[in-house]
């Protein structure tokens, strides 16, 4: 195992969640989506992996917890280890939680992730990732899937996951909205992206009271999943 430390860049969440940030709609609620869950783990020190860590912008959520970021790429000074997140070189159960943020469609072999993940899960170890549906191909040629509710519940099932929960965290105002944020972020319509914005936030929010009455959603830019070993 290469176990590394060491000074790097941190994401500004501040920035993500700006209404300046043509992205604001896919951060806002993916950003939440995360903080809800690590600020529901108990209060006890726990071992969290995160598989794929970047610049492990979400451990700031994690106070008093043990955070190891798993990282392929040398060069990332804020991973702890360095390795393929389909072996990973610690030993079976040690890890309380096991996370992921937008990195199972950048895996050939995602089953072997959620296999390696289960693997180094503690009995009862929970599983959290974000996982989109809807997002334009990115970081070539690394980009090789989507995800349906229907396909992650299948896959984790057959990698030993009970108790699974799949849950809509942005859809279509977010998709619309986001597009139009983008469109319009240059020197000349800037001033409308904080606009474009809050009114397709307003937007979303309205979709979700809509599904807590009911109504299905399956226009779904991302899901969150967690599940138990």
């Amino acid at each position: 195992m290469v176990l590394r430390k060491g000074l790097a860049r941190d994401r500004d969440i501040n920035k993500d969640l700006s209404l300046w940030n043509p992205l604001f709609l896919q951060m806002y609620f993916s950003i939440n989506a995360v903080k809800r869950f690590f600020l529901n783990l108990p209060e006890s020190e726990l071992d969290i992996y995160d598989f794929g860590c970047g610049q492990k912008p979400y451990e700031t959520f994690c106070k008093n917890k043990n955070y190891y970021g798993i990282d392929i790429d040398k060069s990332n000074f804020r991973a702890d280890i360095f390795a393929d997140i389909t072996n990973v070189p610690v030993e079976s159960e040690v890890a309380d939680v096991a996370v992921s943020f937008f990195v199972l469609e950048h895996v050939s072999e995602p089953k072997l992730v959620l296999k390696e993940k289960n693997r180094i899960l503690k009995k009862g170890g929970i599983l959290f990732m974000l996982v989109p549906l809807y997002w334009e191909e990115h970081e070539s040629p690394n980009d090789f899937f989507r995800y349906t509710r229907y396909g992650l519940e299948k896959m984790l099932k057959e990698t030993g996951f009970e108790n699974i929960e799949i849950k809509e965290i942005n859809s279509t105002s977010s998709i619309i909205g986001l597009h139009l944020a983008r469109l319009f972020n240059n020197k000349l319509t800037r001033f409308s992206v904080p606009l474009i914005n809050m009114l397709f936030l307003f937007f979303q929010k309205r979709e979700f009271l809509m599904q807590e009455k009911g109504k299905m959603i399956t226009n779904v830019m991302t899901y969150s999943v967690k599940c138990y070993k």
